[in-house]
């Protein structure tokens, strides 16, 4: 029981933070565009994130269960944020590719 209620946990996190991404990009990328779904992405990834904190509690008590819930949900940020990294990489090639070609074709 206390595995299911880990597993559960780490997709809470998991949930939670794909909340807070979109929320972020959504009120970035599209301001005014979409106050409503914002709203809703916050209120999601503070719900999954309080599931995720009383599966943890549940599984391993109260100070145990928040130290775990500190880990998963740092390392659930952690991998997002790399992959943000990754993505504004491989688009800046992506841009450095489509320039040089555009360029070699005017000389």
């Amino acid at each position: 029981m206390m595995v299911l209620l880990i597993m559960a946990a780490l997709l809470f996190s998991g949930v939670s933070v794909y909340c807070l991404c979109k929320a972020n990009y959504c009120a970035c990328q599209r301001a005014g565009q979409c106050d409503n779904p914002v709203n809703h992405y916050w209120l999601g990834a503070i719900l999954a994130a309080l599931a995720a904190l009383a599966c943890c509690c549940f599984a391993l008590h109260s100070e145990k269960g928040t130290l775990l819930w500190i880990v998963l949900m740092s390392s659930c940020l952690a991998g997002a944020l790399l992959s943000a990294k990754v993505q504004k990489l491989k688009r800046c090639k992506q841009a450095k590719q489509a320039n040089s070609l555009a360029t070699d074709g005017i000389n």
